[in-house]
């Protein structure tokens, strides 16, 4: 094969023929010479006109230029602009009608195939275009009259959308036969944007309309799940067209790094509204005051508007389950308005989190639908629980009749058209626009490649740098990426979007499609598009340290970062910034409990530091991002990294050590805790650092995290000594250091049963004046309802039990059940047994209406005393069904150990004592031993619960009290007067220890 064959393609063209015409008298007026420099002038002023429009003159013929567009660059409008330069000839030869020299000009184009010669067009321009498509227009243009403009039957179905036409029916040209012509009459101004009409999709439809009507009573969830360019969003944006009394809160997700992960919950909230736009939407939907503040604090955090202290302070589960309820409370007030459907675009890329609320909210029973798009594989990967009220929604190809509408409408396609694309709607849309008859793409991504090289260059360009911010961008990122002024880059972008390469969207342009921007991104070079990620993380995203760190990593953290930046004098400044931006980063997340993201933004920190304390800093922000989310041995493992980073660099700073000691305290976050010994040799090493600090707060701090033997705070009694300084130091420190001491001081009395120390301890807390939430408050009123119950006051208890359950209905089901199980303690003390059954029979209801909440032994534990109700009435079955359910919690921890064991002996059935006899003593143990006849082992509880009993805890003494009582009557019929523990009210525990289990 020779070189011309190698530079020759098949192309589509538009072939344009101007013939310019004087009249006879001029001809003879001017002679040749003046008439050769007249037409000569006229060819270069017709010439700019055709190059304006992006055409290029082939060669001059007599009197006439030949002309094509689509060669050697093709564009998506080739036609149109072939018809507006034609339309300006025939401006330009009106506008010369009363010029010394008038010329007219006569003239024809048609749109077709030809063989084309890249290289004569890169050359020569000789001889470039071959085919009928030529000879058309040129026919064309010898029919035509001075000033008339004829167009061929495909131009102009390409044109019809931007000009007006009257048709000359069909003409006899010579050689070629009879086509169907038109005169053109005028071009409009601007190109309308084409909108494609919707096809099929009749049964998806219908099913969307089943899941909207059975939302009006209910919560439903409908995903719709398909290929990339199936019709997801044009499907949900047609459906939705149709439900007009429908109130719709949107959010598009996208990949980790274009946007913060929690955007799709802002989006939701407040869209590009700023912060302030929340209290608005929650003013709107909540008309108690009083519960605006604490859903809005949910809310803002539950989508990373700020971050906040109260839910920190909770555990996963509990935390989870409040901003769930926030949620679930703020949709219930706007769906009272109005019908409500959220909708969430692409939720394939949406993070655990926002899944995880998305699933909830959409089982909460609330009425309202949920509408999601995602990719086919979203609904298994994602652990999406089925019901009867989640419509799962699948996507396939389009029909053979839709897909044939579809093409036409789109400029056109042939069978092999419809046979490629499979029934994609992208894919037939792209191929028919592309008018690809000759070798049609593969794939869809090759579609797209085609109709990127429609564009020319600098288009090319514009959007392959826009591609770098992510799917959406503004004027102002673009024009940064591609070195214009703002009103060329605007333009440019307007020309863009009127070409359907991007969509307006609010202010800013999305790519028309995902998978478009994908390809224009990955035309760039790898060194080009790490230095425009850097360019955009350095001028246009410092406002979120998410985003910025993302185009930091993809700037400096590549393996070609090395050549690409090797010998760069600003490498050292960048890598200083990216650190900073992947720490703010990754100290976000964790505040907002993402710590699997946190731990990806620091793990991506720690390979950008630069020396020895950016590396420890990485590394504690690190540990400290796993002690918040309860995962002791990551932390651990982080805080002992830094611990080497900091001393490699000079020493060990005793907050550091804070930080390791804290999360040391909670003995439950850890799988296996560190080793004993080397545990004290830290503390003492600790305690060192901190005296040296001289620090007040780090001291007393270092000092109560170290108080407690093997730095384990549930295994006996603290250090007096230490716990006294400690206390000592507090006075002098901030209200909050003061609160926490004093709270693991008033820890250590609770564990050790000195009520009325714990008491004046709970007041002096009290008396801090510290800053508190409502979480808080609630910690501290079940403290004191704890110490009121243990004490045997009534009142105090009753009072306490009303103010917890007032505070709890307006948080979540969790939380609620940590209320109620102090309700439920008042009720089975006061022998109350049918409020004892109908909290349990409401918890039950609780958990089973809130499938996607954790509960914890709170749940459990009101379920046993209302089995125990149930079994004490001879109601066996039920007490049955209760025990059941508090397996499904968890059986592991003591105190629902001996309550099932209770209810089931009370029920007649045979449970294994020994397990759970053999434990440390509590009355509700006591119970068990004196129901079940264990009388030694009764009277050794009796024993133990009389020591406890001595730091003011009048309930066990009373308890030890009667159950020596209860032994002596069934040892020789003795009375049981009970009178301690009747004297302060306790008449349910009475009456319970009278009962036996059945023999």
């Amino acid at each position: 094969m020779n070189a011309k064959a190698h530079s020759e393609e098949r192309r589509l063209i538009t072939s344009l023929f101007i013939d310019v015409v004087g009249s006879t008298e001029l001809t003879v007026r001017l002679g040749p010479e003046r008439l050769k420099g007249a037409l000569d002038q006229a060819f270069a002023e017709l010439r700019a006109v055709i190059e304006r429009e992006g055409g290029t003159v082939e060669k001059y013929i007599g009197d006439a230029i030949y002309a094509i567009f689509g060669a050697p660059v093709a564009h998506h409008d080739d036609p149109e602009r072939a018809l507006r330069a034609a339309a300006g000839a025939r401006d330009w030869a009106v506008a010369r009608a009363s010029a010394p020299i008038p010329f007219g000009v006569r003239v024809g184009l048609e749109t077709g195939e030809a063989i084309v010669d890249l290289a004569a067009a890169a050359d020569t321009k000789q001889q470039m275009s071959v085919g009928a498509v030529v000879n058309t227009a040129a026919r064309l243009q010898q029919r035509a009259e001075p000033g008339q403009v004829l167009v061929g039957p495909v131009t102009h179905s390409e044109t019809a959308e931007i000009a007006t036409f009257a048709p000359l029916g069909a003409l006899e040209l010579k050689g070629l036969g009879s086509i169907e012509v038109w005169l053109l009459d005028a071009v409009h101004t601007a190109t309308a944007r084409q909108h494609l009409p919707f096809v099929g999709r009749d049964a998806e439809m219908e099913l969307l309309g089943l899941a909207r009507r059975r939302s009006k009573t209910r919560s439903v969830l409908a995903l719709v799940s398909g290929p990339p360019g199936q019709g997801k969003t044009r499907l949900v944006d047609e459906f939705l067209a149709t439900q007009r009394d429908l109130r719709v809160l949107t959010a598009r997700c996208r990949p980790g790094g274009e946007v913060g992960a929690l955007a799709p919950l802002r989006e939701l909230l407040v869209g590009d509204a700023g912060e302030e736009a929340l209290d608005a939407l929650v003013a709107s939907a909540i008309p108690e005051q009083a519960e605006r503040g604490r859903v809005r604090e949910a809310l803002a955090h539950s989508a990373g508007l700020r971050a906040n202290a109260a839910l920190a302070a909770l555990g996963k589960d509990e935390r989870a389950d409040e901003i769930v309820n926030a949620w679930q409370r703020l949709l219930r007030g706007l769906a009272a308005a109005d019908p409500l459907a959220l909708w969430i675009e692409d939720v394939h890329w949406a993070a655990p989190e926002v899944v995880s609320l998305i699933d909830r909210l959409s089982l909460t029973g609330e009425p309202m639908l949920v509408v999601a798009t995602a990719r086919p594989e979203f609904a298994e990967e994602s652990g999406l629980r089925p019901t009867g009220d989640r419509f799962f929604i699948e996507l396939e190809g389009l029909e053979g009749t839709a897909a044939r509408a579809l093409a036409w409408s789109a400029g056109g396609g042939d069978e092999r058209t419809l046979e490629r694309a499979e029934g994609n709607p992208l894919f037939i849309v792209e191929i028919a626009r592309g008018r690809e008859t000759a070798s049609l793409p593969l794939t869809l991504q090759g579609a797209l490649g085609a109709r990127l090289d429609e564009l020319t260059p600098d288009e090319r360009q514009l959007l392959a740098r826009a591609a770098v911010v992510g799917e959406t961008f503004s004027v102002d990122d673009c024009a940064v990426l591609c070195g214009r002024e703002p009103a060329d880059a605007g333009r440019a972008l307007s020309h863009l979007a009127a070409l359907q390469y991007l969509d307006p969207v609010d202010g800013r342009y999305r790519f028309h499609h995902s998978l478009l921007r994908d390809v224009a991104y990955g035309r760039l070079l790898v060194a080009d598009r790490m230095r425009l990620h850097a360019r955009i993380a350095r001028e246009r995203s410092a406002d979120d340290p998410e985003v910025q760190a993302h185009h930091w990593w993809a700037a400096l953290g590549d393996q070609d970062a090395a050549w690409v930046w090797q010998g760069d004098d600003a490498l050292p400044g960048m890598r200083r910034d990216a650190f900073a931006a992947h720490l703010a980063t990754g100290r976000r997340q964790a505040d907002l409990f993402a710590i699997d993201r946190a731990a990806t933004a620091f793990a991506r920190a720690y390979t950008l530091a630069e020396d020895e304390m950016q590396r420890a800093a990485a590394k504690q922000a690190l540990g400290d991002a796993y002690a918040q989310a309860l995962r002791g041995d990551e932390a651990w493992a982080a805080y002992a990294d830094a611990r080497g980073h900091y001393a490699a660099a000079g020493g060990v700073p005793a907050e550091a050590y804070v930080s390791a000691l804290k999360v040391r305290m909670r003995i439950g976050a850890f799988n296996r805790l560190p080793d004993a010994s080397e545990m004290r040799s830290f503390g003492r090493e600790a305690e060192a650092a901190a005296r040296a600090r001289g620090d007040p707060a780090v001291l007393a701090r270092t000092l109560v995290y170290t108080a407690f033997e093997d730095m384990n705070p549930a295994t006996g009694k603290g250090d007096p000594a230490r716990i006294a300084e400690a206390v000592r130091l507090s006075e002098t420190a901030e209200p909050a250091v003061r609160r926490e001491i004093l709270g693991w001081y008033a820890q250590d009395l609770i564990r050790g049963l000195q009520v009325d120390r714990a008491t004046v301890v709970l007041d002096q807390i009290e008396a801090a004046n510290a800053p508190t939430n409502e979480l808080d408050r609630m910690e501290h009123e079940r403290g004191r309802a704890l110490l009121a119950l243990r004490r045997g006051d009534l009142t105090e208890l009753r009072r306490r039990v009303e103010t917890l359950v007032a505070m709890s209905r307006r948080m979540g089901p969790h939380l609620r059940t940590h209320a109620d199980l102090y309700a439920s303690d008042l009720a089975f003390t006061v022998a109350d047994w049918a409020a004892v059954a109908r909290l349990g029979t409401e918890t039950d209801r609780l958990m089973e209406s809130s499938p996607g909440t954790a509960f914890c032994a709170a749940a459990g534990s009101i379920l046993g005393l209302a089995a125990v109700a149930h079994a004490r009435d001879g109601r066996s079955d039920d007490a049955r069904a209760l025990i059941g359910r508090m397996r499904t919690i968890t059986s592991e921890q003591l105190y629902l150990k001996m309550l099932i064991a209770l209810a089931a002996a009370l029920a007649g059935d045979r449970p294994d004592l020994d397990l759970v006899l053999d434990q440390k003593a509590f009355p509700d143990l006591a119970l068990l031993a004196v129901v079940t006849r264990r009388h030694d082992d009764a009277l050794r509880i009796a024993d133990q619960l009389e020591v406890a009993a001595q730091g003011g805890a009048r309930f066990w003494a009373a308890v030890a009290a009667a159950v020596r009582e209860e032994v002596a009557r069934d040892r020789t019929g003795a009375a049981t007067p009970h009178a301690l523990l009747r004297g302060i009210g306790y008449i349910g525990w009475s009456e319970v220890l009278s009962r036996r289990a059945p023999a």
